[in-house]
């Protein structure tokens, strides 16, 4: 039997976030055959920009799967009294691109344009899947990102 040396026994000591109680999943053998807690994967935030608009993603970790989440700030709606004939073509617009795949298009509060998409992961996110649910909602979204832009 090997003893473990001092930075395995300190890092034994550590409880994870969320490790409380401890499960049979919590400890886990290294290659080295000393026993270590098995930490769960941090969520993680990320930044873009893609034709001028700044985005995020957001990945957080549910059991064994990761949901990630991707929006970004479009713009906003313009009052009709600022202008009338850009709210109705972008309201138009709009309303042409419910019931996309992957992308959601909310206006919220105050009149703000979101681009927003969710996906559930059954595993662990990795940086392929995350790579990839973002060229999908690029590709989905950006022709109705570049039909809103002249009226934004």
């Amino acid at each position: 039997m090997s003893v473990p040396d001092l930075q395995t026994i300190q890092s034994l000591a550590e409880v994870p976030d969320g490790a409380l109680p401890i499960t049979p999943g919590s400890i886990i053998m290294t290659p080295e055959g000393v026993l270590g807690i098995a930490k769960p994967p941090r969520p993680c935030k990320l930044h873009f920009m893609a034709d001028g608009l700044p985005f995020n993603v957001a990945v957080r970790h549910e059991g064994d799967g990761s949901v990630c989440q991707i929006w970004a700030d479009v713009g906003h709606v313009p009052y009709t009294a600022q202008a009338p004939e850009r709210r109705r073509a972008l309201l138009s617009i709009l309303r042409g691109v419910e019931g996309l795949k992957t992308v959601k298009f909310v206006v919220q509060g105050g009149q703000k344009i979101i681009l927003f998409s969710e996906t559930t992961f059954e595993h662990q996110a990795a940086p392929e899947d995350l790579f990839h649910q973002t060229i999908l909602v690029l590709q989905e979204a950006r022709p109705f990102l570049r039909l809103m832009g002249p009226y934004l």
